[in-house]
């Protein structure tokens, strides 16, 4: 029975030729073998990469993280379907790619109702009977969770906590981690030495990045404590060995090039599942898999099935299903518009800018508030001492295709898209993902330019709200944003 744990254990009296023991034998296996629901729980974690020591970082101390993985699968080729929270979370909670059900643009404003009968996961749920959770780990799951939809109407959670469920009743909880996502938060049991990180090779070594980096792995560490906090109380309450246990972030890590792009950075997540019916402890699986795969196998781990076709794969179980190509999207993201797809089989990428007529740089009022490196590199370039390939990026557009070899070139900076030597792995993942682009793009309802505005004009009211906070004026020219990320990060340090 896939949807159940079994607790059972014949009594050696079973076999005994007393008969008193013989019946009590016989009371004790009818009780033993009742049966259970299984609980389903998602630690869904905010803007966390790949940094983890389970996953080889040596700079992070994340010893709950390490342990769910040494109990359960490690998933080393992991990927989200958006870099951008809405998005991925509207494609996690249906199963669906999120231009399939016009949930791309990052928090959309034309929302609309899911198309052709899709619903949320959480439905399949309630009605199976089960209790739906979201609730905050920052707060131990004292006030709601993240949801950040693209779509009509709002899921309705029955609370925040799964104790608040009836006696015997299963639950579908998710808990949401803040952590890592920027403003980033100081772990000041254990701090990170920015002199000594191991900057990824993708950024401009710099003093600036290696201290915001740092301070991204602290946050790092302030998620595990969390994980290990919802640990503890499975345990404690008996809930663990009946409970599958999915670990992942909602997509890339919070840096330049990765949040927003379909770059490594920002779709790469790391993804434990514990579930000990199906998976052995401490394997590593190098499948490739996709976010969106989540939804359906946490259904099918429940036996609860859907009337249509969900665009994940069961990764887990004997219904599980291989899966060849993992699919990127990218559309708005607050004052960036921007229509960006991408195909990978895990060697090579292919990236499809289709409004290749936009900078990679082009103003991000987000990023230009939160990331010391959006403005260290736009102040460098202007000065021409942003050395290559970094100053790739500051392009002021971008070739239509990009494909690379990611065995070869992880950090994604050698453009092989027009090289002869590759053309059939490029023409290979063209038609692979235009072909599938004609059933995923199908409902992506464009936006007005008068749609666009409106986030643009939100976007750069944040960036007001954000410098009056930080004591800076509203039109804050670059060397004085960068010389308050110099105090803070590194006088400060």
């Amino acid at each position: 029975m896939k949807n159940y744990e079994v607790r059972s254990k014949i009594s050696k009296f079973v076999f005994c030729s007393i008969s008193i023991l013989f019946l009590l034998g016989c009371k004790e296996t009818k009780e033993e073998k009742s049966v259970q629901p299984l609980n389903i729980l998602w630690i869904n974690a905010d803007d966390l990469g790949r940094e983890l020591a389970c996953y080889g970082n040596p700079d992070v101390k994340t010893p709950n993280i390490d342990k769910l993985a040494q109990q359960g699968t490690l998933y080393a080729n992991a990927y989200a379907n958006a870099p951008i929270c809405s998005s991925s979370r509207s494609s996690l909670i249906t199963g669906m790619y999120p231009s399939t059900i016009n949930s791309l643009n990052h928090r959309t404003i034309n929302r609309t109702e899911l198309p052709d009968g899709i619903k949320s996961i959480t439905d399949y749920f309630k009605e199976a009977g089960y209790f739906i959770a979201n609730g905050s780990g920052k707060d131990y799951l004292k006030s709601p969770g993240k949801r950040d939809y693209n779509f009509l109407p709002n899921i309705k959670y029955d609370g925040m906590d799964w104790d608040e469920r009836a006696d015997g009743q299963p639950f579908f909880a998710q808990v949401q981690i803040k952590y890592p996502h920027r403003t980033f938060d100081k772990d000041e049991k254990n701090p990170v030495n920015p002199d000594s990180v191991i900057l990824p090779s993708c950024y401009l070594n710099h003093p600036l990045l290696k201290a915001d980096w740092a301070l991204y792995l602290e946050s790092v560490q302030k998620c595990d404590d969390i994980v290990g906090w919802v640990m503890q109380r499975l345990e404690e309450e008996g809930l663990v060995n009946n409970t599958a246990i999915f670990f992942f972030g909602d997509h890339g890590r919070p840096h330049l090039r990765d949040k927003q792009f379909l770059y490594e950075g920002g779709l790469q997540i790391p993804l434990i599942v514990r579930y000990p019916k199906h998976l052995k402890a401490g394997e590593i699986d190098k499948r490739l898999v996709s976010l969106v795969d989540v939804a359906a196998t946490t259904l099918d781990l429940a036996d609860l099935k859907t009337p249509y076709n969900l665009h994940g794969k069961v990764c887990i179980g004997n219904d599980q299903e291989k899966r060849d190509f993992v699919f990127g999207f990218r559309g708005r993201t607050g004052d960036a518009p921007d229509a960006i797809r991408s195909v990978t089989d895990g060697r090579y990428k292919l990236i499809w800018n289709q409004e290749p007529e936009r900078p990679w740089m082009q103003l991000s009022s987000y990023k230009r508030s939160e990331y010391p490196a959006f403005t260290l590199y736009r102040t460098l370039h202007r000065k021409g001492k942003l050395p290559a390939p970094f100053n790739q990026f500051m392009a002021e557009n971008r070739p239509e295709f990009e494909l690379y070899d990611l065995n070869t070139d992880p950090n994604e900076f050698i453009n092989l898209a027009t090289n002869e030597s590759y053309k059939t792995d490029f023409n290979r993942l063209k038609s692979v993902l235009q072909e599938n682009l004609k059933t995923y793009d199908k409902n992506q309802i464009p936006e007005s330019e008068e749609t666009i505005q409106k986030g643009k004009k939100a976007s750069q009211n944040y960036f007001k709200v954000k410098m009056k906070k930080l004591g800076l004026p509203e039109d804050v020219s670059d060397e004085e944003l960068l010389a308050y990320w110099n105090n803070v990060l590194l006088q400060n340090n």
